[in-house]
Order: structure tokens, then C-alpha cells, then sequence
């Protein structure tokens, strides 16, 4: 029964739900039933965004019972609030931001960030569904004769958040048994809650919703005028919020402990200073609080770490840190080094915020508001917003007056319930449409107008022009661009892609099947903003319509053009298909044979291998690829067949379809080589799948591993392996090289597979080499989370101290990359450790830049990068 107009706030912090009766038009915030501690359930306003996960015998028997699940294994709320401040390793923190976080794949276990093996893990979609799903089990258990997922729902997201953060949410919401609602933006929303209470803008007038929230800020201004009120302005995503806060004062705080913290302390340090923040920056505070962080070791209880934190202190930290005083055109400090991270999330470069709010209104022209409806959890210290509001005067030269949010923990929820009644009466909403233009991918330079910005919500453009040709029966990625700055572009508007205003979004893609003979089709494109809010792209044919969806594995690299005439790739598809196909009884030195295929295509193309783009390397795999039937024809054609494949395709990842094309190379590897006596044949195939290591998915990599580890480390017996014995000569060097590039591999075997190298360490080049690839604190393809823990790679790091460096520039290269300083807890090596290294690399002579990159964090140049990788990446991608 739909009885309700529901409005759900699924914040980084908290989570809410109100709603409205839809027959008497009454507001109200719905309690929600958690665990609030071991022995007690009991109904809260806000529902705290967090997980816990806690160890077999860490809690009594029924402590994470509730009235609709007698038994699990995790809690959410309170509890798990409370329960994790204790022991962090095991929470599940700030879930919402990673849905916009592309480094990272949110449907992947990655949750709790840099917790131990034996914590189980949860993707940022499961984390978020789980909280979604606790509201409705709480709803139904409240109101079983109305459920939740019957009634009219608006769920609310950050402003900020791209298309595919926005998929992701609907499908957490899915997930939680939530499947007819509405997405709102979360500026919006807490708008309408002040509308609710039956305010209203006086006319032509210009209002800042500032939306600080747990992980994200949001600006976006509203204009009241003759018309209504008009949405005229949205900021980009801003990875800056509440949680910033408590970092900084959790480095702030440190020195104070006079103790070198591990992670479980330091995760309880920015428990601790969250409180005190909120003490000490709250209504009536005290002048000081006091911090405890429990000591480490056997005598805990004697060695607790205190510290006394002065109110003053914490102002003059939060407000000179993050919101001073700066003049209006003072531009955004983008030195990427002095950027926050924690819980492997890259928040904002620039923590300033009036410079990013300065930017914001600059970017989009505008002038300075008279009036600030300032919203979210960080927002709530009244020292804040009063820093705020008096610089945005000062911008002015007039006042600007302060909306009043007397809840603004509940606003958000508020006003997307009302927001649903307004719409289901009828009643006038705030107009805009959606708050960016779309754009699609056209070739090699060129993206083309899909969706206009404020083009409003249900609307579809269907572009008759132009006539795209589309390749039939293979996995086809369109890259999509987005933009808040470009108001003026109307569909079929063609414009750069390397516009500095647009925004690169994951790519779309598809797979059409015609069942024909033709290798493309002709289609058009067509676009929707859905009434859910979100975006929706077409390809039609003469036959019939295919919608394209959002890829979570792309965008890690940047790709250039061809760099050569698209006629000359054409006819190098016949001089690839004359090599192949010549009979290996007829070949001469003279005739088009494997052996002559890279240095004839070098000719033909007028380009060395290595300046060959990623464009053009990609566009010679596809022929070489068609044909691997004939890599059985003798040792020359599977040899030279295996190399232009795997230089063609190196590294992996980085170009749409990347992952298609590593994957149908990666089910050639149970065929196994068809000339296995070739000492060549061996050579390169083990080189193949070196140089596509980094694209291949963890259950291809454990394959690859699972037939070589006996031969590499010991205790290992032959497994249903084509592998038997050991590998001798320049072999057992490219196998060896291969397996400290399977970044996927469980943290067990690459240790056990470090241990092997250290044991035979000489300082040698290739020594140093490997070690580099293998405890890389950047991963090149497994990302953060596939780096090895500090814990594992610092006792080797002592021993390379201890040794003589043979070939000081391939050990500066490999350790720039092992003690890399990233800002991340999780993966940094101890700081005096980094420093003594540093030390002994300026002793050596070693290239100042990478000892940069061991004290601040400098990226390696391309140099580097070669050498780290083994050879160059194809021009046009970069790291």
C-alpha cells in the first residue's frame, strides 16, 4: 500500500528517513530500530554509516541479534559506530565516497581499507546496501502493514556525483530490496526542507546551498525569481568534507602522543578526534577535552597515550586550515603532494575551502550570493559558518545573510520527502533540469553534444545526424564526456574531447549481434535523462534500438590517435594476414613470412616499433589476433605471433576494450604452446603474458601462478600443470620476471614469493628489478589495494640497506617504487625507515627525483617508468 512519500538521506556519516502522509500531507522523521550497544536495541533519528565486522569470539552470544534477524555475522549503526572506534581495523568507513572514486572498482571487496586478511571484506555497493537495507527491515518492522518498498521513495546523492556513482547507488538500492524511487541532490534537498517550514526567498535573489558533509562538499546556487526557482549552478565533485577535518587534527594530535602510532591506534586517534571536534566546536563547549589512545604491546593498560586538546587549538586548526581568509582571485593551490589520503581515498589536493568555493563561482560566472543555506554534519559548528558567511561579505562588499537549518542532520531526508509530496500534488519544484551537458565519443579527437545541460528529466534527443558506423559482433566502447560549464551546447554539437571543461566519465559500451556478414552497421545515437536521474544512451539501427551501459574497468590510462593515415593500418591488415598465412614449407628470407612481419610493418607504417601509439598498437592486435589459429603452423609463426601480440597489447589496460582483448588472449593459456621444444617459443610466450600481466583479472594471474610457483619457490609440487621441472638460462629469468608482475595474487604468495628473491639478493640489476615490481607501493594494474603491507616489505627493506648496490640506477628505480610516499597509512613504509633510505640513496648518487619520490611523493618520469615496467609504455599512455 502506498501510503507514504518517502524521503531517505544515505549520508557518508548518517543515514536518515523521513516522509509525508500522503492523506494528510504530515511531515515527520521516521525512528529507526538499531543496535546501540551489546545488550541494548533501541530507536534513533539517524542511522550511523557505518559497518562492523567484528571476530569469531570478539562479541557475547547475541549482541548483533535484532528483532528481524536473530543471527549475523555484522552490524550497522551504533553499534558498529561505537564498536569500531575500538577496533578499526574491522569498520567499514565512508562507503559512499568510494562510489565516485575511479581508481578503484566499487563492486569490489575493498572494505575495511587496509584491514588484516582475516577480516572479511565488502565493496562500497554492498557497504551501502546494507545500510539501505537496515532502514527497510526497520521500516517493515515499524509499519509491516505498509513496507517501505511499496512506497513512493526519493533517494538522495551528492550533487557532485557522476552517472555511474548514481548507477551504483540504484543498484545498492536494488540490492536492499528498493526498487521504485527517485534520485534528488542532496543541495536540493535540504533546500526543500527549508521551503518546508514554510519559508520562501524573497525575489531575484541568488542563494549558496553549501553542503558540507561527511566525505563530499557540494555548492550549488538557486535563483528565486519571477518564473520560480531556478537551479543555475552545480560544483564538481569535491572529494573535502567533515572527514578531512578529523585527519588533519589526527596529524595534528600525533606529536602530542609522544608515541609512533600503528594502524589500529591511529584509527582509534581519528575516532577520538572526530568526538573532540564535535565537542569542542559545538554548542556551550568546554575549553579543552582530553584524547586517549590505548598503547600497544603486553602492558596496555599502563602505556595508554593521553593528550589535552585546547578549544582554541582546534579552532584556529580547522578554521586557518580549511577555511581561512583569502582574497577572491586567489587561485587553487594544485600541488597533488600536500592532498589528504585516507582509507586509500585521494581527497582534494587544496584543502582551502573558500578557494574551491571562489573557483566554483568563477567557473560558472556568477556573483556572489546574498544569501547561504548552509547544510551537512561538518557545517554544524557555529565558528564555521560564521568564518564563511564573513568572507563571502568581504567578496561582496555587503552582507550576506545566513538561512537558518535548525536540523541539519535531518534536512536532507526532509526535504526529499517533500520534494515527493510537491511532485505528487503538483506543486511548483525548483526548475534546472539535469546540472551537465553529456557528450559521446566521435572518433579520434571530436565528442559529440547527447544531452544539453537543464535539459529536464524524462526528455529524450534522438540526433538523426551524424551516421555512425558501428562494429558488429565484438564488445564496442564509447567514451563519454560530461561538463557543468558549457550551458550553451545543443545536441549534435561537435566539440574537442580534449576540451579543458569536459570531464571524462566511465566509458559505455555493448555487444551487437546481427548474425550477418557485414563487420559494421550504420546506427544513430540517442539520449535520456530518465525521471530516476539517470543517464541513458542508445544506438539505433534499422533493425532495432541498443542501450549502452557504464564500464567500471577503463579510464586508468590516456590513449592518443593513430599517428599514422588510417589507409596505411588498413593495408597493414593484408601484410599481417600474407605472413600468416604463408606455408611453412615455402618460406624464403625474401617472401612475407612471420620472421620479416615487424620490421615490414615498421617500413609499411614508416614508424619504429617503439613510437608506434596505443592507438596504432591496438589497431595492428586486432589482425595479428584473428589469426592465432595459425600459430600452430610451425615454431616461427607461434613465436612471432606471441610477440606482436603481447607488444601490441601492452600493458594490458588503459584503451577501451583493453579488457576484452587481455581476456580472449588470456584463454589461449590452458591450450597451452603448441612448440613447446622451441627454446624461442618459450622465451616469448613467457614474455607474452609478462607484458599483459597487468590487464589480466586475479583468477587468470592464479592460473598463471598455479603452474609456475613450483618451480620458483619451494615445497610446491606439480598440479595439473604443462610445466614439469625447472626453467634454466634466460627462461628461468622471464618466468621469474612474469611472476613478480602478478600484483592480483593473495598477500601469502607474493610474500613467499619476496622471501625466495631476498634469499638470493646479490645487488644485481635484475635483483633490484624484481623486487621493485613485486612491492610497488602503485601497483600498475592491481591498484592500491594490491600493494604488499609495510609490515611484509620493511624487513626486506632493512636487509637492501645492508647490501652493496651493484647497479645504483635500477636500484634507485626500484626503490623509488618500493618506499614510494603516498600519504596512505596503509601503505607507507615506516617514516624514519624512508628517511634512512633516502639517506643511503644520496650516498649513493642516486637520481635526486627518485629520492623526491621516497620523501614527498614525486610521480617517477618516463624514464623511470621504463625501466620499472621493463621497456616503454606504447606513446600516448602515461601512468
Amino acid at each position: 500500500m502506498r501510503r507514504y512519500l518517502v524521503g531517505i538521506d544515505l549520508g557518508t556519516s548518517n543515514s536518515a528517513v523521513c516522509r509525508v502522509d500522503a492523506a494528510t500531507g504530515k511531515l515527520e522523521t521516521v525512528p529507526i530500530l538499531q543496535r546501540v550497544s551489546e545488550t541494548e536495541v533501541a530507536e534513533r533519528n539517524l542511522l550511523p554509516s557505518f559497518t562492523y565486522l567484528p571476530g569469531a569470539h570478539e562479541l557475547p552470544p547475541g549482541a548483533l541479534s535484532l528483532p528481524w534477524a536473530a543471527e549475523q555475522d555484522f552490524v550497522v549503526g551504533e553499534l558498529a559506530r561505537t564498536q569500531g572506534a575500538r577496533v578499526p581495523a574491522r569498520q567499514v568507513v565512508s562507503a559512499k565516497s568510494w562510489l565516485a572514486y575511479r581508481q578503484a572498482d566499487p563492486t569490489e571487496a575493498l572494505l575495511p581499507w587496509g584491514s588484516p586478511p582475516e577480516v572479511p571484506r565488502l565493496s562500497p555497493v554492498q557497504a551501502s546496501a546494507r545500510y539501505l537495507e537496515h532502514l527497510r527491515r526497520s521500516w517493515d518492522h515499524h509499519d509491516p502493514d505498509s513496507p517501505l518498498g511499496l512506497q513512493s521513495i526519493v533517494l538522495t546523492v551528492p550533487a557532485s556525483f557522476d552517472e555511474l556513482a548514481r548507477e551504483l547507488t540504484l543498484e545498492a538500492a536494488r540490492q536492499a530490496g528498493l526498487e521504485h524511487l527517485l534520485l534528488l541532490e542532496e543541495p536540493q534537498a535540504a533546500f526543500y526542507a527549508w521551503l518546508s517550514r514554510g519559508q520562501k526567498p524573497p525575489e531575484d535573489e541568488l542563494i549558496l546551498v553549501c553542503d558540507i558533509g561527511g566525505g563530499t562538499t557540494d555548492f550549488t546556487l538557486i535563483k528565486s525569481g519571477p518564473g520560480g526557482l531556478e537551479r543555475v549552478a552545480v560544483g564538481d565533485h569535491l572529494l573535502l568534507g567533515g572527514d578531512n577535518l578529523d585527519i588533519a587534527l589526527s596529524y595534528a594530535v600525533e606529536p602530542l602522543l609522544a608515541a609512533k602510532l600503528d594502524l589500529l591506534q591511529w584509527g582509534v586517534l581519528r575516532n577520538e578526534c572526530r568526538r573532540v571536534k564535535e565537542l569542542l566546536l559545538g554548542e556551550d563547549p568546554p575549553t579543552r577535552a582530553r584524547i586517549t589512545v590505548p598503547g600497544s604491546g603486553a602492558k596496555l593498560l599502563q602505556s595508554v597515550l593521553t593528550a589535552e586538546l585546547e578549544r582554541a587549538d582546534v579552532e584556529e586548526l580547522v578554521l586557518d586550515g580549511f577555511f581561512p581568509v583569502v582574497d577572491y582571485h586567489e587561485p587553487l593551490v594544485e600541488d597533488t603532494r600536500t592532498g589528504l589520503r585516507e582509507w586509500g581515498l585521494p581527497y582534494a589536493a587544496d584543502p582551502a575551502l573558500p578557494r574551491h568555493l571562489s573557483a566554483f563561482l568563477k567557473a560558472n560566472q556568477a556573483e556572489i550570493p546574498g544569501r547561504v543555506l548552509f547544510n551537512g554534519g561538518a557545517c554544524r559548528p557555529p565558528a564555521l559558518r560564521r568564518r564563511l558567511l564573513d568572507i563571502l561579505s568581504a567578496w561582496k562588499g555587503s552582507p550576506v545573510t545566513e538561512l537558518e537549518n535548525p536540523e541539519s542532520d535531518l534536512a536532507v531526508a526532509r526535504g526529499a520527502a517533500h520534494y515527493a509530496w510537491l511532485r505528487k500534488k503538483g506543486r511548483a519544484r525548483i526548475q534546472g533540469g539535469v546540472a551537465r551537458s553529456f557528450y559521446v565519443g566521435v572518433g579520434q579527437e571530436m565528442a559529440l553534444c547527447v544531452i544539453p545541460r537543464n535539459a529536464s528529466e524524462g526528455s529524450e534527443v534522438r540526433l538523426k545526424e551524424p551516421v555512425l558506423k558501428l562494429t558488429v559482433d565484438a564488445p564496442v566502447r564509447f567514451p563519454v564526456y560530461t561538463s557543468s560549464l558549457r550551458p550553451l551546447d545543443a545536441p549534435g554539437k561537435l566539440v574537442g574531447n580534449n576540451a579543458e571543461d569536459l570531464t571524462p566519465l566511465p566509458p559505455m559500451e555493448t555487444v551487437i549481434h546481427t548474425g550477418g556478414a557485414a563487420r559494421e552497421i550504420p546506427v544513430t545515437l540517442s539520449a535520456m535523462v530518465t525521471e530516476v536521474g539517470t543517464l541513458e544512451l542508445y544506438l539505433k539501427s534499422q533493425e532495432a534500438r541498443h542501450r549502452l551501459a557504464f564500464s567500471l574497468r577503463g579510464g586508468r590510462l590516456e590513449s592518443t590517435g593513430l599517428g599514422v593515415p588510417a589507409e596505411a593500418v588498413d593495408s597493414a591488415r593484408e601484410l599481417i594476414r600474407e605472413a600468416f598465412e604463408a606455408r611453412p614449407g615455402a618460406l624464403r628470407h625474401d617472401t612475407p613470412r612471420p620472421k620479416n612481419l615487424p620490421n615490414r610493418l615498421e617500413t609499411h607504417l614508416r614508424q619504429a616499433r617503439g613510437e608506434w601509439t596505443s592507438a596504432l598498437l591496438r589497431a595492428v592486435w586486432d589482425p595479428v589476433f584473428e589469426q592465432r589459429r595459425r600459430r600452430r603452423a610451425d615454431a616461427e609463426h607461434e613465436t612471432y605471433w606471441l610477440y606482436l601480440v603481447g607488444w601490441c597489447l601492452r600493458p594490458g589496460l588503459g584503451l577501451p576494450l583493453d579488457d576484452w582483448r587481455v581476456e580472449q588472449t588470456a584463454e589461449l593459456y590452458s591450450a597451452w604452446i603448441q612448440f613447446p621444444k622451441s627454446s624461442k617459443v618459450r622465451l616469448q610466450w613467457w614474455i607474452c603474458w609478462r607484458r599483459l600481466a597487468a590487464g589480466l583479472n586475479k583468477a587468470r594471474q592464479e592460473e598463471i601462478w598455479r603452474s609456475i610457483a613450483p618451480a620458483l619457490v619451494s615445497g610446491r609440487k606439480h598440479f595439473k600443470s604443462k610445466v614439469s621441472g625447472a626453467f634454466a638460462g634466460q627462461e628461468a629469468l622471464e618466468v621469474m620476471r612474469l611472476a613478480v608482475c602478478l600484483e592480483k595474487l593473495p598477500v601469502g604468495e607474493k610474500e613467499l614469493l619476496g622471501r625466495t628473491l631476498m634469499s638470493r639478493f646479490h645487488g644485481q640489476k635484475e635483483d633490484f628489478w624484481r623486487l621493485g615490481r613485486l612491492c610497488a607501493r602503485q601497483p600498475l594494474g592491481g591498484g592500491a589495494s594490491a600493494a604488499l603491507p609495510p609490515e611484509v616489505v620493511e624487513p626486506w627493506v632493512r636487509q637492501l640497506l645492508r647490501e652493496k648496490w651493484l647497479d645504483v640506477p635500477m636500484a634507485g628505480v626500484a626503490l623509488a617504487e618500493i618506499a614510494l610516499f603516498t600519504g596512505d597509512r596503509v601503505r607507507d613504509l615506516d617514516e624514519d625507515l624512508r628517511a634512512e633510505l633516502a639517506a643511503r640513496m644520496r650516498s649513493e648518487g642516486v637520481d635526486p627525483a627518485r629520492i623526491e619520490s621516497v620523501t614527498l611523493g614525486r610521480a617517477v618520469d618516463e624514464e623511470g617508468t621504463a625501466a620499472f615496467l621493463g621497456e616503454a609504455l606504447p606513446v600516448g599512455l602515461r601512468l
